[in-house]
């Protein structure tokens, strides 16, 4: 993964959901300019998709971002789709992921930049691990950490 210029907030993002038993879990890890995590979490939500999932999970950060008055933000995310769908501003699905992408829209234009990007799984590890271990374990958990 590749740091943000200074002042901006790399956001690592995903979601993992089970078809079958619909357990799921979502991850996010923010990063500054030197790579450092500031902040990670892992996350669960009463979700019906994996697009569901994936969505809580960039909302999830975006409203973190708003919490620490962070100011410019990169969301990176392994769902194509969706960050397609973000960038070209279409929230057009069904009723359950269309009240989180509005919530979305509301959230960046709060900011003052932010971008959507897609990057592969691999290049989204750390946040992958974080949405598996929260479907296997069913509990919510944060990190934040301290400035040196």
């Amino acid at each position: 993964m590749d740091a943000p210029s200074f002042g901006w907030i790399k956001c690592n993002t995903d979601g993992a959901y089970d078809e079958i038993s619909g357990t799921n879990g979502a991850g996010y890890v923010m990063r500054d300019f030197s790579s450092k995590p500031s902040f990670c979490a892992s996350l669960v939500f009463e979700v019906k998709s994996t697009e569901e999932t994936e969505a809580k999970a960039i909302w999830a950060v975006l409203k973190k971002a708003l919490e620490q008055q962070l100011t410019h933000i990169i969301v990176e995310s392994d769902s194509k789709t969706l960050i397609d769908q973000f960038s070209a501003g279409l929230f057009d699905r069904d009723s359950r992921t269309n009240v989180i992408f509005k919530d979305i829209q509301l959230f960046s234009s709060k900011l003052v930049a932010c971008i959507f990007n897609f990057q592969p799984r691999v290049c989204n590890s750390v946040a992958h691990e974080l949405a598996q271990w929260e479907k296997t374990n069913n509990a919510s958990m944060y990190w934040s950490v301290p400035p040196v």
